[in-house]
């Protein structure tokens, strides 16, 4: 009876282990790396959101303004917090430094030193170890650097020209290319780009005269930037070229331009208009798709997947190298009374905002399964990613 008692012992033992494997396996596969976070600035409080996806779990920061647009650094462990209206752009620190496959840990969450207070902060371009702020109201660019931002009071600032709707890109030689407004177009946006060095030096002067300019990306040899005649292609020895707009846009224009850094894939997309591939190499303007339903866009943290929303709350995930349809699916999304929500993507998840009920849902890239719905003190307006998809921590 002893043995009997014994092996039955044995084999419940085996059995509820073998069950409770299996049971940590399945929310292993549905949650996010341990180092990634989630940034949301609150639309009507002063308050920022640190979100850890994978446990759910949500710090609260307050800052100087409500409704920051946030945009993740190029190392991704801070995010630039910028409030254009009360001229203000700052830094906040997830406190994880991303190498590779690993990780460093560097203190707690929390806001860096470095911040800048000239008029109208609005673009933003960051690569390497610099960031660059274009503030419009008074046409100046504010230059940070990721590795001092916890030792550096006040961005160092330069003026590149007069106030205008600017935009600046960098390239990897270090030098700038700059929006440039000298009235030859009515109207406040710029109509040339120049290049500039670090201290606003100019280095190429402008060779093409567009009727207008918005929009902006680069990979570092060259940028493109939207205008009103096309894409104006600028690249880094200063030669400049125009891939003019299909003959069926007609007055349309794009005005917002994607880079996959995976991909290496530009993009063009004008909201309830079209998507487009940009072909620098064939100097073409191609369309992915083309619908009045189209709001929003974007690419994933890796720059791999190319992202669509819909106005239905349609969602379709595309292969950024050849845009194929990998996924689409109408998800329960929540417009908030003025325009679209935000959304962001990680290798694997897709997360988008829900402000009226003060929550952002996490969704499986892969097939747009729900995964969690993480609620939050208050209404989520902008979000960004943060910290590193690396799955290990290093001590060294």
């Amino acid at each position: 009876m002893m043995k009997k008692v014994i092996l039955f012992s044995v084999l419940l033992v085996f059995t509820l282990s073998a069950c409770k494997d299996d049971d940590e396996k399945v929310p292993a596969q549905s949650e996010e790396g341990q180092f990634v976070r989630l940034m949301a600035s609150d639309q009507d409080q002063a308050n920022y959101y640190l979100i850890n996806p994978g446990k759910a779990t949500v710090e609260t920061h307050s800052g100087q303004f409500a409704n920051g647009r946030l945009y993740t650094s190029p190392s991704g462990r801070f995010v630039s917090v910028i409030n254009t209206e009360e001229n203000l752009a700052t830094f906040f620190d997830s406190g994880i430094e991303g190498h590779d496959d690993h990780v460093h840990i560097k203190g707690t969450p929390k806001w860096a030193l470095s911040k800048a207070t000239a008029s109208r902060p609005v673009h933003y371009y960051g690569s390497g170890d610099n960031i660059l702020v274009f503030n419009d109201g008074e046409g100046s660019i504010s230059h940070f650097k990721e590795s001092t931002l916890h030792t550096e009071a006040n961005a160092r600032v330069f003026n590149v020209g007069v106030a205008h709707h600017g935009a600046p890109a960098l390239f990897n030689n270090g030098t700038i290319a700059v929006t440039e407004k000298d009235g030859s177009a009515a109207g406040t946006l710029p109509e040339r780009v120049k290049i500039i060095d670090m201290n606003g030096g100019l280095l190429h002067a402008s060779t093409i005269q567009t009727g207008g300019i918005h929009g902006e990306a680069g990979n570092g040899s060259l940028v493109l930037f939207g205008c009103t005649d096309g894409i104006l292609q600028v690249n880094q020895d200063g030669s400049q070229v125009l891939i003019p707009n299909p003959s069926s846009f007609g007055t349309n224009w794009i005005g917002t331009i994607l880079y996959g850094k995976e991909s290496d894939q530009f993009v063009g997309f004008k909201s309830k208009y079209g998507l487009y591939k940009i072909d620098v190499n064939g100097k073409t303007i191609n369309a992915i798709e083309e619908s009045a339903d189209l709001v929003g866009a974007m690419f994933d943290w890796e720059g791999h997947d190319l992202l669509v929303l819909y106005t239905d709350g349609t969602v379709k995930v595309l292969d950024g190298h050849d845009f194929d349809i990998k996924t689409s699916k109408k998800l329960n999304v929540n417009f908030p009374a003025t325009g679209t929500p935000a959304f962001a993507a990680s290798e694997d998840f897709l997360y988008i905002t829900d402000v009226e009920n003060s929550k952002v849902s996490m969704y499986k890239k892969s097939n747009l399964e729900l995964i969690k719905e993480i609620s939050l003190p208050g209404k989520p307006s902008k979000i960004a990613l943060m910290g590193s998809l690396a799955d290990d921590e290093d001590g060294h």
